[in-house]
């Protein structure tokens, strides 16, 4: 356990993922987006789109409706994802909804989703 007392987990990545989106969406508590679709592929995470035009999937309990397609984000939420190699070891912090939060040995912190995730039994 971590010095906050969440479980933190070793794993190695089993396949190259290189983050793409060079500017990713950071909400604030008590911003207002639009609400878009839900992720059919990843349940719980809904689409919404910042009012400077800037979108991304966000685990549904981020935001709360509140008009509309409007909702008012609830938690704060960071948007970027984590570049590794195949083999690369990280620790996940925290999983929402089959994606990871990981810090990599270099201390850089993001996204992975769970599928590119094996349990380092080495650490």
């Amino acid at each position: 356990m971590d010095k906050v007392g969440r479980m933190s987990n070793s794993f190695r990545a089993n396949a190259d993922y290189t983050v793409i989106d060079r500017a990713p969406l950071t909400l604030l508590q008590g911003q207002f987006v639009r609400l878009g679709r839900r992720d059919a592929d990843w349940p719980g995470w809904v689409w919404v789109t910042a009012e400077d035009g800037r979108g991304s999937y966000v685990p549904e309990e981020v935001v709360k409706a509140t008009t509309g397609d409007q909702a008012e984000v609830v938690h704060p939420f960071q948007a970027h994802d984590l570049s590794v190699k195949k083999g690369e070891r990280v620790t996940s912090l925290r999983e929402v909804k089959g994606w990871h939060w990981c810090r990599n040995e270099a201390g850089g912190e993001g996204w992975l989703p769970s599928y590119l995730l094996v349990e380092d039994s080495s650490h």
